[in-house]
């Protein structure tokens, strides 16, 4: 037998992080946490002497502390995941920009912005040349809605950044995402085929060019982006959205089978648009079936609020409350964070679902404003993701 091969001691700081993996893969996230909290603390107490000894122990507490910092930062514990963190810079000196940038993005994800951004923006003056630092300024200024700041990072970072550089491609899609927020369509979508022409990864956010150009009312010009994306669940999807929002009924549930045809599972992603088509088409029960045995690893916001609405098309009022919350539980923790779902899922929802028994009670969690027309019962329209964070 092997070294590599002979069971973790039980105890052992292998062991431990071994442990912390498998309660993360079953959701269990306190468990993880303890674990890790343990981890940590043990190897915290090693001497100096040890530690040169054992650099793997050494490298260990770094990885430890990255991941549960990261833990806690996903549950939105931002002043627990700084303290973990924070450490880092006495334990790990030689890469304490790294850890410095960290806890700047922690600091502005607790809502200390100007601090957290006043960092970022020194750090990004100390390696002025480093497209990178500028870049998550630049990312970091528009996910805290300061789209000035961004887009003067932006362009420094292309500025620094040379036609042969690394970072051309991730500035080009960060310019995107800033134009898009701005409603500068033009701009958004040169600036992301400047980003596909450097990356052909690029091509997989294609939806997101789509998407907006599509809620802005640029069918045809949607459409010509709808044609290459390889993702045949999403493509269907929107063409189909796209027919029904210029009239065409009957051609829309054409595309939505069309989606529903195909296989979720041999997809990587796109399978909330497979849902969709689902419910759109009114089958719901069939929907539900997948989502129940696949919720549990693709837990997305979106694909929460869409089995909630499935559940309340079949009745279930109370099953769709508890998914919107935990829904809304995960956009809390968003950049920038959010506090209720969009109000297109809600039109979504009034659209499929009859029953004003079931479907009043779960208004309340959906960002909607009641007008006359609302209160009226007007007939409303139909309902309307990075390559790096």
């Amino acid at each position: 037998m092997t070294q590599s091969s002979l069971p973790l001691l039980r105890g052992s700081y292998e062991s431990l992080i071994e442990q912390a993996h498998a309660a993360l893969r079953a959701g269990d996230h306190k468990e993880a946490t303890v674990l890790y909290r343990r981890l940590v603390d043990r190897l915290a107490r090693l001497s100096e002497r040890v530690l040169q000894r054992r650099p793997d122990l050494h490298d260990l507490h770094r990885i430890a502390r990255l991941e549960l910092g990261g833990l806690l930062a996903a549950q939105g514990r931002y002043a627990e995941a700084i303290e973990v963190e924070e450490v880092l810079l006495e334990t790990h000196p030689d890469e304490a920009h790294i850890w410095r940038t960290d806890l700047a993005v922690l600091q502005i994800a607790k809502g200390e912005v100007d601090a957290g951004l006043s960092e970022l923006h020194a750090l990004a003056q100390q390696d002025g040349e480093n497209p990178w630092r500028w870049l998550v300024l630049g990312r970091e200024a528009r996910l805290s809605g300061r789209l000035a700041e961004s887009r003067e990072a932006l362009d420094r970072a292309l500025a620094v950044c040379g036609e042969d550089c690394e970072a051309l491609a991730e500035a080009q899609y960060q310019r995107f995402q800033l134009f898009r927020e701005w409603g500068e369509l033009d701009e958004a979508v040169a600036a992301w085929e400047a980003a596909r022409r450097r990356d052909d990864q690029v091509n997989e956010t294609v939806r997101e060019v789509y998407t907006m150009l599509t809620e802005a009312g640029c069918y045809d010009q949607a459409l010509q982006f709808v044609a290459q994306d390889g993702n045949g669940m999403q493509a269907f999807f929107q063409r189909g959205l796209i027919a029904e929002r210029t009239g065409n009924r009957a051609q829309a549930r054409t595309y939505w089978q069309q989606a529903a045809a195909l296989n979720p599972d041999e997809f990587e992603y796109g399978h909330d648009a497979w849902v969709e088509a689902m419910l759109r088409l009114g089958r719901a029960s069939e929907a539900l079936d997948w989502l129940g045995q696949n919720l549990a690893h693709r837990g997305t916001a979106r694909l929460l609020t869409l089995a909630g609405i499935g559940w309340a098309m079949e009745g279930d009022g109370d099953l769709a409350a508890q998914l919107f919350q935990r829904a809304i539980d995960i956009l809390r923790h968003h950049r920038p964070p959010r506090q209720k779902l969009d109000s297109a899922e809600w039109r979504l929802l009034d659209s499929l679902v009859v029953d004003q028994r079931v479907k009043s009670p779960l208004k309340k969690y959906f960002a909607v404003v009641d007008t006359l027309w609302d209160t009226a019962g007007a007939e409303r329209g139909p309902a309307p993701t990075l390559l790096r964070p």
